[in-house]
């Protein structure tokens, strides 16, 4: 690390910069007229601040060189699942084990009215052992379950769009100045996402020798990330084609994290 904000190499920084942003209901774009410009009224979340009030004598600038995607809710793995290998497993449930019924048509004896879905052990008994495909897995009962239905878990596809900004600390949709950056997009039924691919190329030197499979010849190697001049910001917000809420079940809201460094 270098000790002072002058006379460094392009990869060397003063202070490492993490930032976070929760976007919910930060809408952007239009999807009628397909533009993910920020609209007039939009407000996206500011995820980088680089001193847009230049106030701050020791920033000169810095990078982003990692851009984090994380959806707020998580589902467990369940512990068990009655399946049709599993039909003969005699199991052990303690309070919150979760049971992953895939078909009620697997039961034995047992009865899962609720149907296809997970079914987590809320029973006064300290612990229910039993086979698999035997236990009454009714809502409400004595042995006593909780139900979540098997789509449940089931998460839209989420496109963000980050923009850059520049000398100010107000920007106005219909003045331009919003710039857009990049796009990425958290699949569907996936957690997490990194954005490092989606990012623009660094004019750096890559360190270490990479993976050029695929890469016409001359074409040099590239790091990817942001730079950010004294004054800019980088902000990032949800285009309008999807919804945090918008899946199987109102799902909560995503975390950004940008990770780089001030020079």
């Amino acid at each position: 690390m270098s000790s002072t904000a002058t006379n460094k190499q392009p990869l060397l920084i003063d202070r490492p910069l993490i930032d976070q942003a929760r976007v919910t209901t930060q809408i952007v774009g239009n999807q009628p007229n397909n533009t993910i410009f920020v609209q007039g009224g939009q407000q996206p979340a500011l995820l980088v601040d680089m001193d847009a009030t230049r106030t701050d004598d020791i920033n000169n600038g810095g990078v982003i060189d990692a851009v984090q995607i994380v959806r707020e809710q998580f589902f467990a793995t369940p512990d068990f699942v009655l399946q049709t290998t599993t039909t003969g497993d005699q199991i052990t449930l303690i309070s919150g084990s979760q049971v992953f019924v895939s078909d009620t048509g697997l039961l034995d004896s047992g009865t899962a009215p609720s149907g296809n879905g997970y079914y987590t052990y809320t029973g006064a008994q300290s612990s229910l052992t039993n086979n698999i495909a035997d236990i009454d897995y009714t809502v409400g009962t004595v042995t006593g379950f909780s139900f979540r239905a098997v789509d449940s878990s089931n998460t839209v596809p989420l496109t963000f769009v980050f923009y850059h900004t520049s000398l100010t600390t107000n920007p106005i949709p219909a003045s331009g100045d919003y710039r857009v950056l990049f796009t990425s997009t958290i699949p569907a039924n996936q957690a997490q996402y990194d954005c490092s691919a989606d990012m623009p190329h660094l004019a750096t030197p890559v360190p270490q020798i990479a993976n050029t499979s695929g890469m016409p010849a001359g074409v040099p190697v590239d790091n990817r990330g942001v730079y950010l001049e004294k004054g800019d910001r980088l902000y990032v917000g949800l285009f309008a084609a999807n919804t945090v809420t918008g899946g199987t079940t109102d799902q909560a809201g995503v975390v950004i994290t940008a990770q780089g460094g001030f020079y």
